[in-house]
C-alpha cells in the first residue's frame, strides 16, 4: 500500500467510526427511553395500587375499633351511610348474605360467601382482593373484615374503585407519547456530539501508532489490517506490544523482589511487619525460627490475611507496634523477655518499632525488629554472679581478720606496744574499708542489672526522716543543722533506691560539709517531674572535678576521701540509680560555697 493510500485510510477511520458510534447509541437510547418509561409505568401502577389497598386496610381497622369500642349495631351504621359514595361498604353475615349496600340495591347482589376477601376475613379475621366487579362495572380493591357485635358475627366489606387509576395511567401514556420524541431527537444529538469527541481523537491515535519506529508495518500488512480487523487492528498491535512490555517490567519486578526478599531474609534479627488493620504484612525466618511452631506454621501456611494476634502473645509487643503507628516514631525498649520455640527458657530482645511511610507522609503501617541479646543477658548474669562470689568469699577472710584484729586489741602485752597497737589499727581501718568497698561493688552490679522499678507511691517527708535518724546513729555528735522542705506531698519512684540515694548524699555531706555546718534538703514539683535536692555549706569542689566526681572509684580530694572511710563508688551508685529512673543529676557551687546536688526524675502516669 502507498503513503497516499494509508493516509487516506487514517482520514478515512473517524467517519467510519463515527457512523458506528453514533447510530448503536441512537439505538442503545431508544431501547432504555422505552424500557424507562413503560417500567415506571408499571411500578407506579402497582404503587397506587399498592397504597389504595393499605388504605382500605386501615380504613376498616378504623371502622371496626369504632363500632366495637362505641357498641354501635352494624346494621344501622351501614344503613346511615349515604349512597352512591365513592367508596362502597358492604354488610354481609357468616352465611354470605348481604345485609346492607350504601351503593346497590341489596336485592339485586347475590350472595358473597365465596368471595375471595369475605373467605379470608372468615378464616384469617382479614383479606383483600382486586377484581372487576359486573355489579359496578370497573376494576375494585376489596377488604373485608370480621366483627362481633352483640353476640352476632358480622363481616364488613369496603371497596374502593380503581378508575382514578386507570385516568392516571392513561394521562402517563400520553405523557411518555409526547416527551418520547423530543427526548430521542436530544439524545440523538448527544450521540453525535459524543462520537464526534471520541472519532477526531482516534485519528490522531492511529496516526501516533503508525508512526512509530518500533511498530513495523509493511504495506501489505496494512492492507491485510483493513481488510480483516480494520482501524482496531493498528490498536491491537500496539496494545500487543505494550502486554509484552508490561509482563517484561513485571518480570524485573520479581527480580528486585526476590533481591529484597533474600536481603530481608539474611539479617540476624527477626522481622515483623504490619498494616494499619495490624494485618500481617511480613514475616521473615529468623522470626519463624524464634516465634512460630510447627503447629502454628502449618495452620497459617495457606491462610492469608493473618492477624497480629495470631503470630505473637507478647501484649507489650503489641504496644509498642499501635504506639509506632498513632506517634509516628521509632522507639525500642531493652531486654524483653519473650518465649522461643524448642527452649525451655526464655530469651532476651532488644525491640525496635518504627512506621512504615510513604513518600506522601501517608502511614502504611509499622515495622518490628527482634534483637537477640540472650548472650549479653547470659554474660551480664555471670558477671553479677561472678561479683556476689567474689564479695561473699572475699569478706569471709576478712570478718575473720577483724576478729583476730579484736583478738589482739584485747591482749594487754599488745596494746602497750605503740608500734603493734598502731598496725592492728591499720588492719582494722583497711579490713573495714575492703569490706565497705566489696558491698559497695556488690550493690553497684545489683543496681546496674536491675531492668525493672517498683514504683511507688512514696511520702517525700517519711523516706527523709527515715534517711536522716538512720544516719545520726552512724554520725553521733554531729551538730549539723538540717533543714528540710517538702513542696511535694508525694512521689512516684522506687523508694528502697532513692533511700540509697539520699543516704550517700547525705552522708557524703556529714563528712565533707562543714562540722558544725548546715545541709539542705529541698523536694520540688515541676512540670510532669520533680527536683530534689541536696546542699550543704562546705568547701565544695572545684570545678574541674564536678563533671568527673560520678565516675567510679575517683575522688576529688583521695586522701581526704581515704581518711573518711570513702570507696569512691558512692556517687557512681546514686548516677545510676537515677539513669533507672530516667531522671538526671548535676552538680554545681552553691551561694555559700558549698556543693548542690540537683536530681530530677520525670513522673510516671
Amino acid at each position: 500500500m502507498s503513503e497516499v493510500s494509508t493516509n487516506q485510510f487514517i482520514n478515512k477511520i473517524p467517519w467510519r467510526f463515527f457512523k458506528k458510534i453514533a447510530l448503536s447509541q441512537i439505538i442503545l437510547t431508544t431501547i432504555v427511553i422505552l424500557a424507562t418509561g413503560f417500567s415506571a409505568r408499571y411500578y407506579l401502577k402497582v404503587y397506587i395500587t399498592n397504597q389504595s389497598l393499605n388504605q382500605v386496610v386501615e380504613s376498616l381497622e378504623i371502622i371496626k375499633h369504632s363500632i366495637t369500642t362505641h357498641s354501635i349495631n352494624p346494621v344501622s351504621w351501614c344503613e346511615s351511610l349515604k349512597l352512591n359514595w365513592s367508596t362502597r361498604y358492604t354488610l354481609i353475615d357468616m352465611q354470605g348474605k348481604v345485609l346492607c349496600d350504601n351503593y346497590l340495591d341489596i336485592k339485586k347482589l347475590d350472595n358473597h360467601l365465596y368471595r375471595p376477601e369475605v373467605q379470608d376475613a372468615i378464616k384469617k379475621d382479614f383479606g383483600t382482593s382486586k377484581r372487576y366487579s359486573s355489579s359496578s362495572e370497573s376494576d375494585m380493591i376489596y377488604g373485608a373484615t370480621s366483627l362481633t357485635s352483640n353476640k352476632t358475627e358480622y363481616i364488613i366489606r369496603q371497596a374502593v374503585p380503581l378508575k382514578q387509576v386507570t385516568l392516571a395511567m392513561e394521562r402517563l401514556d400520553k405523557s411518555i407519547l409526547i416527551f418520547f420524541f423530543p427526548l430521542i431527537i436530544i439524545t440523538s444529538l448527544l450521540s453525535l456530539w459524543t462520537s464526534l469527541q471520541v472519532s477526531f481523537p482516534l485519528r490522531s491515535l492511529v496516526t501516533k501508532i503508525s508512526n512509530l519506529k518500533n511498530l513495523k508495518i509493511s504495506p501489505n500488512g496494512l492492507e491485510s489490517a483493513i481488510a480483516i480487523d480494520d482501524e482496531w487492528h493498528l490498536v491491537e498491535r500496539t496494545l500487543d506490544r505494550a502486554e509484552r512490555e508490561l509482563a517484561n517490567y513485571i518480570e524485573e519486578l520479581q527480580l528486585e523482589n526476590k533481591k529484597f526478599s533474600i536481603l530481608m531474609e539474611s539479617n540476624s534479627d527477626a522481622i515483623l511487619a504490619i498494616d494499619n488493620n495490624e494485618n500481617v504484612l511480613f514475616i521473615n525466618k529468623r522470626y519463624h525460627k524464634n516465634f512460630i511452631s510447627e503447629e502454628l506454621s502449618k495452620a497459617i501456611k495457606d491462610k492469608k490475611g493473618l492477624k497480629l494476634i495470631e503470630v505473637s502473645r507478647k501484649l507489650e509487643v503489641h504496644d509498642l507496634l499501635r504506639e509506632a503507628l498513632k506517634d509516628k516514631a521509632s522507639s525500642k525498649v531493652r531486654n524483653i523477655e519473650l518465649e522461643m520455640v524448642g527452649r525451655s527458657e526464655k530469651g532476651w530482645f532488644d525491640i525496635t518499632t518504627s512506621p512504615l511511610i510513604s513518600d506522601d507522609g501517608q502511614t502504611l503501617g509499622a515495622i518490628c525488629t527482634f534483637r537477640n541479646i540472650s548472650h549479653k543477658k547470659l554474660a551480664e548474669q555471670m558477671r553479677e554472679d561472678f561479683v556476689t562470689n567474689v564479695s561473699h568469699e572475699v569478706r569471709t577472710p576478712l570478718t575473720a581478720m577483724k576478729g583476730y584484729v579484736q583478738i589482739l586489741q584485747g591482749i594487754k602485752e599488745v596494746t602497750e606496744n605503740k608500734i603493734v597497737k598502731e598496725a592492728i589499727s591499720k588492719i582494722e581501718h583497711n579490713s573495714n574499708r575492703l569490706t565497705l568497698l566489696f558491698q559497695e561493688i556488690l550493690n553497684l552490679s545489683v543496681i546496674e542489672s536491675k531492668h525493672k522499678l517498683y514504683l511507688t507511691e512514696t511520702s517525700t517527708e517519711d523516706i527523709t526522716q527515715t534517711v536522716l535518724l538512720n544516719l545520726k546513729q552512724v554520725h553521733l555528735g554531729n551538730d549539723k543543722k538540717i533543714e528540710c522542705f517538702f513542696n511535694i506531698e508525694k512521689v512516684n519512684i522506687d523508694a528502697a533506691l532513692i533511700e540509697q540515694v539520699l543516704t550517700n548524699l547525705i552522708d557524703n555531706s556529714y563528712k565533707y560539709g562543714n562540722p558544725n555546718g548546715n545541709i539542705i534538703i529541698r523536694w520540688e514539683p515541676i512540670d510532669g517531674a520533680f527536683n530534689l535536692y541536696v546542699e550543704d555549706d562546705g568547701p565544695g569542689i572545684d570545678i574541674s572535678h564536678q563533671k568527673r566526681i560520678f565516675e567510679r572509684f575517683y575522688r576529688a580530694d583521695s586522701s581526704r576521701s581515704r581518711n573518711l572511710g570513702g570507696t569512691g563508688l558512692g556517687l557512681s551508685i546514686v548516677k545510676h540509680i537515677v539513669q533507672k529512673h530516667k531522671g538526671t543529676i548535676v552538680t554545681f557551687t552553691n551561694d555559700k560555697g558549698g556543693i548542690s546536688f540537683k536530681i530530677t526524675i520525670p513522673q510516671a502516669s
